[in-house]
Parts: structure tokens; sequence; C-alpha cells
């Protein structure tokens, strides 16, 4: 958007507009074009446009009087200035190939050659009385001061933009934060828009376009540089506007496809807008689960996206037939190399045909715990309990074992285990228990919490507490206030939670020890040396 933006503003004047095959040429004074001038049969339109130029700058800088006239007596009008040397300067002539040249940019009226000649001449009159305007001292300050003041009032005009759309502009977009699981802590993240990118980038383009004007206008207040802003003018030009892409039967420019992506990203607006209307206005007053409506925008939003692009491209004269080899090139890639992404595309799918999963589960994979955040094309995104996204494949939950605790049924059960030591009463244990998993506000009543007794362990009476919550992405919380009130009420009521002892017990007699005489020998022990033994043994203490 900027971009056409930068170029409509760079391109002021009409490109190089070519008429019956006639090559043209501009007329310039001071680096500013006037018209365009045609070949003729002796010179191209490049060659007389040159000797032209060079005339008239001659005449510019020669300060002498100007009497811009027209001399009719031949078929060929010449345009010449009558005054000022003893010799009549002819200028130029006007040829019919002239004529034939479409020329809005001066604004001729189509005519005889004597009404082309003479609207030239109007024109190069008043251009050369300018162009020797601009070289007075007065002119300069005037350029100058008014160039400040138009940057002046770009750099206000920046800055207005930005509070008018942090005042008006952000309230019509609202940023949409994404709600956090129950009992999870933290702030809310916010939820990428694309009508907020897309709106951040239309006050880009407009601070972009703005500054290009002013500095395009306060560099052309000035000779010199007007002369690097004609040659940035023709690369653009070259670059950007002439048609050099074929695709198939069409030509494109760069501006071309630039123009078609801006087409494209509104059309991708246009769909996240349906969608978004539909999901407020239409699935949320259904009665329809998450996953029921999530299912209808994905399908509502990719009918619109395909029609759109085949509707955009016919449009633009792109023959469609012509994409057939790039469909070709795209299926080998997919037999190749992109296997998995077209696996995980087709995954996305099923899952949103089959819903194993929906929006708003909360699932285990992999040993990580959150709920569904996103069920895209190629990935599903899933909000841990950490406040962390992780973007799953969706190939994963169709070849991975997935727990999903909100499936069907969102009730799920939790055990807490204890063990108490051996000598207390197990009914006054039990009951304590339920009395604890009773008054946590989590758990159901129905289901009722129940207590049991599971084993005689080595050093415990083993119990476990098994309650029902509604909410399971609450059981590390819930798990955690059940333990913390088991050691409070077993504090309470002086029931201990033993734990392993073990006693190790050391001999009072002294160890017997053997010495083999190889071993005595490496000690370097003499036979008298040795301590008295009957057995050639020798004990120790």
């Amino acid at each position: 958007m900027a971009l056409g933006l930068a170029l409509g503003l760079l391109v002021h004047a009409p490109v190089y507009g070519q008429q019956d095959s006639l090559s043209s040429a501009w007329i310039m004074v001071d680096a500013h074009r006037l018209f365009q001038v045609a070949e003729t049969q002796d010179l191209t339109a490049k060659q007389r446009a040159q000797g032209i130029n060079a005339e008239l700058a001659e005449l510019v800088e020669a300060g002498e009087p100007l009497a811009i006239d027209v001399d009719t007596s031949s078929y060929t009008p010449i345009i010449y200035n009558a005054l000022g040397r003893s010799v009549e300067r002819q200028l130029m002539s006007v040829t019919a190939n002239d004529l034939r040249l479409n020329q809005p940019g001066v604004r001729v009226q189509r005519g005889t050659l004597a009404d082309q000649a003479r609207t030239w001449a109007d024109v190069l009159e008043r251009w050369i009385i300018q162009a020797r305007r601009e070289r007075s001292g007065d002119y300069l300050v005037r350029a100058m001061v008014v160039s400040f003041a138009v940057l002046l009032t770009a750099l206000v005009a920046h800055y207005g933009l930005g509070y008018l759309w942090r005042q008006y502009g952000e309230r019509l977009l609202p940023d949409e934060p994404v709600p956090l699981p129950a009992g999870h802590s933290g702030v809310a993240r916010s939820q990428f828009s694309l009508a907020r990118l897309l709106a951040a980038l239309l006050l880009g383009g407009l601070r972009l376009g703005l500054w290009l004007t002013a500095i395009i206008f306060a560099i052309r207040r000035f000779r010199g540089p007007r002369i690097w802003t004609n040659r940035l003018q023709e690369l653009l030009v070259t670059s950007f506007v002439r048609e050099s892409l074929p695709l198939g039967e069409t030509t494109l420019s760069v501006a071309d496809i630039f123009v078609l992506l801006g087409w494209l990203g509104a059309l991708i607006a246009l769909s996240r807008l349906v969608v978004n209307t539909l999901r407020s206005r239409l699935l949320q007053t259904s009665g329809l689960d998450l996953g029921m409506q999530a299912a209808i925008a994905i399908l509502v939003r990719y009918v619109i996206l395909f029609m759109g692009v085949i509707v955009i491209l016919q449009l633009w004269g792109i023959d469609l037939s012509s994409l057939t080899l790039l469909a070709s090139a795209l299926g080998v890639g997919l037999g190749l190399g992109l296997q998995n992404i077209a696996k995980d595309i087709s995954s996305g799918l099923v899952l949103v045909f089959e819903r194993p999963i929906q929006v708003g589960d909360f699932v285990e994979l992999n040993g990580q715990m959150g709920t569904v955040d996103r069920i895209g094309p190629r990935s599903t995104d899933i909000y841990t309990l950490d406040q962390i996204s992780i973007i799953v494949p969706n190939s994963q939950f169709l070849e991975q074992t997935v727990i999903n605790w909100s499936h069907r049924n969102p009730l799920s059960r939790i055990h807490i285990p204890v063990g108490v030591a051996y000598g207390s009463d197990p009914e006054q244990v039990a009951a304590v228990l339920l009395k604890v998993g009773r008054s946590h506000s989590q758990v159901m009543a129905a289901p009722a919490p129940v207590v049991m007794l599971q084993a005689f362990g080595d050093s415990a009476l083993e119990f476990e507490l098994l309650v029902w919550i509604r909410r399971p992405q609450q059981q590390m919380i819930v798990r955690s206030d059940l333990n913390f009130a088991i050691a409070a009420a077993f504090k309470k009521f002086g029931i201990q939670i033993p734990f392993p002892q073990r006693d190790v017990h050391f001999p009072s007699k002294p160890l017997a020890v053997e010495i083999s005489e190889d071993t005595l020998r490496r000690l370097n022990l003499t036979g008298s040396e040795r301590p008295p033994s009957e057995d050639a043994t020798q004990k120790s203490p």
C-alpha cells in the first residue's frame, strides 16, 4: 500500500505513453517535464528531445528578452524566439507525429498542427520565465521558507494522525484478550488481530505518503535536487510500472503485483471480519458447542478465500489455466519434501470434522497439560498451565495417545494418597479425610468423595481420598489445597503421618580375621615377627 502510494506521488506525470508504436521523449526546462515529442524520419525521439532541451537551457541562461511565437508559413510549424538576437532563435518544430501523441499532462486541445504549436509555445514561454525567476535570490529564500513550513506541517500531521488513531481508531478495533483458564493467575495475553495489523499498516502508509509528498515538494523547489528526483522517477517507472512480468497471456508489472497482493490482503481481512461477525452474532446464540462453531467458522472462511481468490484473479485478467504448471510443481513438492505439511493439513481437516479435540478442551500430550486455544489448518495451539503457548502439528493428535480431560464429560477424579501410622483409628482417619474432601469448594457433592483403605504398608496404613471436580484444569490446585487441609486436620486430631525407619545393629564381640601365609609374605613379615598361633592364622580384634 505504502509503496503504491509512493509510486503514485513520484510518478506524477503519465507513464511514457506510446501510441501507434511511436517512441516519445520529454521536453524539460530545469528538470520540469513539459510535454513529449515523437520521433521523426531522421531523428529518434530521444535525439530530438536532447537538441530541443539544450536550446531551451541556453535560452534560459542567456537572459535575453522573450517573445515566443509560431511560424505557420510552412507545412511544419516552427516555434521560435523573435527577440534578443539579430537572428531568430529557432526552438523546435511540430510534426504530425507529435499531434498523434496523447498529451494529457499539458491539456492540449486536439486540432491542427498550428494549434498544437501555439499551445506548446505558451507552455515554453511560461516555464522559461519561471526558470529565470528560480535563479534569483529572493526565490531561493522563499523556497527555503516554504520548504521548511511544509516539512514542519508534515511533522505536525504525523503526530496528529497518531493522536487521532489513539483517540478514535483503536476504539473501532478493540483488542480482545484471550481469557486465561479458570484458576490461573497472570495477565491475559492479547490475541493476534489481522484487522489491527492492517490498520497499523494503513496508518504507516498514510504517514509514509505524507512524508514523501512533503519531501518531494520541498526538493522540487530547487533546480539541482529536482534533476535527481527525475532520475529516481525514471528508475521507479522502469522498475515498477512498466509491464515486464508475463503470466500466461497477461503481462504484469511489479506495481501490479503489489496491488494484487493488496487485494488478496483485503480479501483475508474481509474473511476474518465475516467469520468474527458470524461467531459473535449467530453461532454464539445458536446453542452449538465450541467445536462445532469453530468447524463452521473455518469452513466459511475457506469458502470465502477460495471463491475470492478465483474472482480476483479472473478480474485481474490472469488466466487460471496458466497456473497448471504451478499446481503440478506444487504436487511434486508435496510428494517429495512437503509430505509432512500435507499430512498436518489433512489431519487438521480430520480434527475439524471428527472433533476428538475442540477449542477449550483440557488435554495432555507428551507430558504437557493445557487448554486448546486454536485449531488451525496445519497446527494447533495449546495454552499450558504455565501460560506458555505450545504449537503442536495436527498429525501428532492422530498418531499419539492424547488425554482429553474434557472430551464428552468434563468431570475428572483426583486421587490423594496418604499414609497414617499403625495404631491410628481407621474410622477416624476416614471421617477426617471425608470432611476435608467435602469442605473444598471445587469438589463436587455428587459423585461424593470416597475414602478407601488401599493396603497395609511396611510402616503405614495406606489410604486414598477420591474426589470429583468439574474443571480438570484445576486438578493441580485442588490437589495442593487438599494436601494442605489434610496435613492441618491430622495435626489437629493427633494423627501421625509416618516415615520409613531402619535400625542398624553392630556386633559387640571381636571379629576374627584370617590372614594367609601369602598375605604375610607380601607384608614382609618374618616368622619370628609373627604372633604365636596354633593354625598359622592370626586373630585380631
